[in-house]
């Protein structure tokens, strides 16, 4: 049987025997927290939200007829809110590979808006990113097929995948590893729901460079424009992080801009990072990131011009990463992470929640929940305000 955590203001719920936990609140949210294990013993699950509030579950699941090995599949599950639990799982990747070792390369999911999940993720052994799409009940994908041909050297860390109406773009770094001074992004579009992508295209400033094992985040601000945030990597130490905006993409792209540069979004390093961000969406259409600088989990309204902020303190004076976003009906926001050390260790489970008015309520665990090894957190909102997260 499966853990099942519920976190209110007053207590968390432990699969069949209650548990009492102490919560400090400072804040005046009043969603419950859902912490679930990743279903079918999974491992680095992402969620994504339809418009219509559908929660959508995308995770790896290692071969078990084999304990010792590395290799699996990705798939799909729809949650089910009545029952509190995911339907039955579907198959999406054609064939097995191996995501343990590079689980900063984590597959990406989006929903468009006939109700297609669209899926790109990364094989290694082939320096590949291969995509598929579901139908339209979501009940059978397509077989895979490689969307880099022309832009594959360096090809290494996590791409994304966003979707909006019948419009789906995919977006990756690339470039030579030893100069990532000189990396830059690609991109390729689709207006047909997944059926074609056009050309691969050049759209971030070469100057910046591209940070090697860092993964983007991205998303359509709008019909016409989708915001890629990535790490840069100016001189091979300026490992900031980005915000694209790239122009007229339900077009012909017209153009791109970056906006400044603020202090929370600055990071200097000689060595690659191997970070991870989100992006979720409010219910005013703001879109909020969250990323990692200097070890410490960053937030920001990408609305907004005020700055960015830091989420909350970690358990001990480690690193925080691998941060997930969602945000509810009432724009109660919740950030989750976990605490670890290295891209293979899961860590420890934290979070912070925010009323709509940005005030954080402090959750204080008793019970140390612990990420698996090679995995990471998600988080979603469900259709009655409470939060779903996964791990």
């Amino acid at each position: 049987m499966f853990k099942l955590f519920k976190i209110s203001r007053q207590m968390l719920l432990l699969a069949t025997t209650v548990a009492l936990i102490n919560v400090a609140t400072t804040g005046a949210a009043r969603a419950d927290v859902i912490i679930q294990p990743t279903p079918d013993n999974g491992l680095q699950p992402r969620i994504s939200v339809d418009e219509n509030g559908l929660v959508h579950l995308l995770y790896f699941k290692k071969h078990t007829n084999r304990p010792a090995a590395r290799e699996g599949n990705l798939y799909y599950r729809q949650y089910d809110p009545a029952a509190g639990s995911f339907g039955l799982p579907v198959k999406v990747s054609s064939q097995a590979f191996s995501m343990l070792m590079f689980s900063f390369a984590r597959a990406a999911m989006a929903i468009d808006g006939e109700g297609r999940a669209h899926v790109l993720w990364y094989l290694p052994r082939s320096n590949q990113y291969f995509y598929t799409r579901s139908n339209q009940d979501r009940n059978r994908f397509e077989p895979q097929r490689p969307m880099v041909s022309q832009y594959t050297e360096g090809i290494e860390a996590g791409a994304d995948i966003a979707a909006r109406g019948s419009q789906v773009a995919i977006f990756w770094g690339a470039g030579d590893l030893s100069r990532e001074y000189e990396r830059t992004v690609f991109a390729r579009f689709s207006h047909d729901s997944g059926a074609s992508f056009g050309a691969e295209i050049m759209v971030s400033n070469p100057d910046l460079g591209v940070c090697v094992c860092c993964s983007l985040a991205g998303d359509y601000m709008n019909d016409s424009e989708l915001l890629v945030a990535y790490r840069s990597a100016i001189d091979g130490i300026g490992r900031h992080m980005q915000l694209l905006t790239v122009e007229n993409v339900d077009n012909e792209i017209t153009g791109a801009t970056y906006t400044p540069v603020s202090e929370l979004r600055e990071w200097e390093s000689s060595a690659c990072p191997v970070s991870t961000n989100d992006i979720g969406t409010d219910a005013n259409a703001n879109h909020w990131l969250v990323f990692e600088t200097s070890s410490r989990i960053v937030q920001m309204n990408l609305h907004s011009l005020s700055e960015p902020t830091l989420v909350g303190e970690p358990f001990t004076k480690t690193r925080q990463k691998n941060p997930a976003i969602a945000i509810n009906n009432s724009n109660e926001r919740l950030v989750v992470w976990g605490e670890a050390i290295s891209h293979t260790r899961g860590g420890r489970l934290n979070m912070r929640l925010f009323d709509a008015a940005g005030n954080e309520t402090n959750y204080q665990f008793k019970e140390e929940i612990t990420i698996p090894n090679h995995s990471f957190p998600a988080a979603a909102s469900l259709a009655n305000g409470d939060f779903l997260v996964l791990y």
